[in-house]
C-alpha cells in the first residue's frame, strides 16, 4: 500500500514490518503520552504501573515488559517505592527475587490512566472494527509469541 501524499515514507521502507509496527507505537503511543504529560506521570512509570496492574511481579519481569535494562528498572523501583507507589519484598522461596506490587496509592494513581488507556485503545481500534481489532491484537501477539 503505497504510502499518503503527505508522508515523506515511501520505498523499502514504507513497507517494512519493523519499521511499520515502531512507526504506529510512536505515533499511538505518544497520542497517550500527552495524556501522561499532562498528569505529570513519566512514561517508563506509567509503564511499570501498568505493568503490575493485574499482579506483583519478580523486578525481572517488570524490565522485560516495560522493555528496559533492570538496572535501569531497579532504580526507577526505588524512586517509586519512595514515592509510596510501590512496594518491593524478598520472596520467601528465592531470597534473590525480588516482588513488587502497587500500593494502595500506587493504585489510585495508575487506576484513572489505566481507563483512559483502555478508552485510548478503543479510539485506536474502533475504525477498524471488532473483528479486524481483535485479529490485529491475536496477529501481533501470535508475532511476539514467535519472536521471543
Amino acid at each position: 500500500m503505497p504510502a499518503a501524499a503527505n508522508d515523506p515514507v515511501d520505498g523499502f521502507i514504507a513497507g517494512y514490518l519493523p519499521y511499520l509496527l515502531a512507526r504506529a507505537s510512536h505515533l499511538i503511543s505518544g497520542q497517550f503520552h500527552e495524556r501522561l504529560a499532562a498528569e505529570r506521570v513519566p512514561v517508563l512509570q506509567w509503564r511499570v504501573m501498568a505493568a503490575l496492574w493485574d499482579a506483583p511481579k519478580s523486578a525481572g519481569e517488570v524490565a522485560e515488559i516495560v522493555l528496559q535494562k533492570q538496572p535501569t528498572v531497579s532504580k526507577l523501583l526505588e524512586r517509586m517505592q519512595r514515592q509510596g507507589l510501590v512496594d518491593r519484598e524478598t520472596d520467601a522461596d528465592d531470597r534473590r527475587r525480588i516482588v513488587v506490587s502497587l500500593t494502595v496509592r500506587g493504585r489510585a494513581v495508575a487506576g484513572p490512566l489505566i481507563e483512559a488507556a483502555r478508552e485510548h485503545e478503543r479510539a485506536v481500534l474502533e475504525p477498524f472494527g471488532a473483528v479486524n481489532a481483535s485479529t490485529l491484537v491475536t496477529v501481533l501477539q501470535r508475532l511476539i509469541d514467535r519472536n521471543r
